[in-house]
């Protein structure tokens, strides 16, 4: 059984490791980083007021298999919107994506007593939407050429899972 593991200073070499081109460092993690991802930005995106950042550990193989984050987080409106996800290159393909998800959707609804979570998903990344349908996800909306990236624009998928489904 994965676990959510806060995710700390001495953790960020690891991410680090992990992206590694200005391409994969938008579809991760979004306008918010620059490429390189340093240090610093890693502390003020784990130090966000709103937001929950994990690694996440499997027992099994006693090793961080991924990242991940829950943000935004809205007690009002209860609601919050994963990100950053994030499984490690060498355990890709192996399912732990959808776990992530389902542990992430765990905690958001039980620990945090959410009842919608959200995330968006460009919509060239396949693996990554049949990932989310997996976990429950439903497609909400489509936002064509939403994020510019060099010479192209990026279409997305804004995605939800509701407590009660």
């Amino acid at each position: 059984m994965l676990q959510l593991i806060p995710f700390e200073e001495k953790d960020f070499p690891t991410i680090l490791g992990w992206v590694k081109s200005p391409r994969f460092l938008m579809q991760w993690g979004g306008p918010m980083f620059s490429f390189p991802l340093t240090h610093q930005q890693l502390m003020d995106y784990k130090n966000t007021q709103d937001r929950r950042t994990f690694q996440v550990y499997d027992p099994s193989v006693e090793k961080i298999i991924g990242h991940i984050s829950i943000g935004r987080i809205d007690e009002d409106k209860k609601q919050a919107r994963i990100g950053k996800v994030l499984v490690s290159p060498v355990h890709r393909g192996k399912g732990y994506g959808k776990q992530m998800i389902q542990l992430i959707s765990t905690y958001a609804f039980k620990h945090l007593e959410l009842e919608k979570v959200t995330l968006g998903v460009f919509d060239f990344n396949k693996s990554a939407i049949r990932c989310y349908e997996n976990a429950g996800f439903t497609k909400d909306r489509y936002l064509k050429n939403h994020r510019p990236f060099e010479d192209e624009y990026w279409s997305l998928y804004e995605m939800s899972l509701h407590k009660y489904t």
